[in-house]
């Protein structure tokens, strides 16, 4: 029998080259769909960047458009 080397979770978002980039370019480490939730979560367009932002919270999303 031959075994299977099988990647972590980690590794393969490392292939994917998430947490790289800089502005539109910029690919966030931990994405919506990564973390269950029973809470609410949020995607919105940056102004300055241009790219998509993932929010987990009402709380993350509320200090980001504070600023």
């Amino acid at each position: 029998m031959s075994k299977r080397k099988r990647t972590s979770e980690i590794e393969q978002w490392i292939k994917q080259g998430r947490g790289t980039g800089i502005g539109v370019d910029y690919k966030p480490w931990l994405k919506i769909q990564d973390v269950s939730s029973k809470g609410r979560s949020t995607r919105l367009k940056g102004i300055k960047t241009n790219r998509q932002h993932e929010f987990l919270s009402d709380l993350e999303r509320n200090y980001y458009s504070k600023y």
